[in-house]
């Protein structure tokens, strides 16, 4: 399974919520993309996927969390995405 995190930009909001991600990501050996906003690729795909909130979490074409979440919210969310992947 591979993540795509889109980050608004290089503010400390945004840093905190990729080192959350990235902590769980590694803790269950989820590959995790980081793409700014900025960043032709993060346009595009916010415009594909018409997003209008970031910091935005995406599995495949599907947002699963948008906003900072702390350590327990992304936790929860890592283990719920496993757990439904499992069932597929």
């Amino acid at each position: 399974m591979k993540l795509v995190l889109i980050l608004a930009g290089p503010y400390s909001s945004c840093e905190n919520t990729q080192q959350i991600w990235n902590m769980e990501c590694l803790k269950y050996h989820i590959e995790l993309d980081v793409i700014s906003l900025e960043d032709e690729n993060g346009q595009g795909l916010a415009k594909q996927l018409n997003l209008k909130s970031f910091p935005a979490l995406i599995v495949d074409t599907t947002v699963i969390a948008v906003g900072h979440p702390d350590k327990h919210t992304a936790e929860r969310i890592i283990a719920d995405l496993r757990m439904a992947r499992k069932e597929i």
